[in-house]
């Protein structure tokens, strides 16, 4: 436990101010009152006087430990999050299905490797693009009214579901797919996830 109370960060901090406030009351007491000198006033001042004063600095130093202790604790868990984040993103990578994000205003946020293979387009070339860069010129009206009916609505008949459909490859051919899209519904912005797969004849 001793180990773990090093004096650093706010708790070193809680030491320094209780330190300075011991030495800044003496000295405000000596110009206020006057009569003792400073060192008298600092280790030999009225016993009351002296307990007022290791009180505040204890109870300074213990709120610098706690807060520390709290930002250490916070820290960790954004430390747990962050791993658990990756190595959430190592298991959509891996995935053998295509795995593509999008936000509620069809934007691409997420694609990974089965994605950069199925579709021709790395995936720092399609972060931040209209997801209609994956989707046949005829079938993006119909994106757009979908997209825009389930946000209004929160009904959506292509969700939750295979769906069979053609999509776009980088370079210009079309080919089938079977595509089940998941809408994410967090506090924040919407957002959209897809698994795809090319759909073979023999898959039928």
């Amino acid at each position: 436990m001793l180990q773990r109370m090093k004096l650093r960060g706010l708790g070193g901090l809680g030491v320094l101010v209780a330190i300075l406030f011991w030495i800044v009351e003496a000295l405000l007491h000596v110009f206020v009152f006057g009569g003792e000198s400073f060192l008298k006033n600092l280790f030999f001042s009225d016993p009351n006087e002296n307990w007022m004063r290791l009180l505040i600095s204890v109870t300074v130093v213990a709120f610098g430990f706690y807060a520390q202790a709290a930002v250490d604790q916070q820290q960790q868990l954004l430390e747990r999050i962050r791993k658990k984040g990756t190595r959430l993103q190592k298991v959509v990578d891996g995935c053998y299905d295509a795995y593509v994000s999008m936000d509620q205003e069809g934007k691409i946020i997420d694609w990974n490797r089965s994605a950069e293979l199925l579709f021709g387009w790395p995936r720092q070339k399609v972060i931040g693009e209209s997801m209609e860069i994956i989707i046949p010129e005829r079938f993006r009206e119909a994106h757009r009214k979908g997209l825009a009916r389930y946000q209004a609505t929160n009904i959506g008949s292509f969700l939750y579901k295979p769906v069979y459909t053609q999509a776009l490859h980088r370079d210009g051919f079309e080919f089938p797919i079977e595509i089940v899209v998941t809408p994410l519904n967090t506090n924040g912005p919407q957002e959209y996830f897809a698994f795809i797969r090319e759909n073979f004849p023999a898959d039928k």
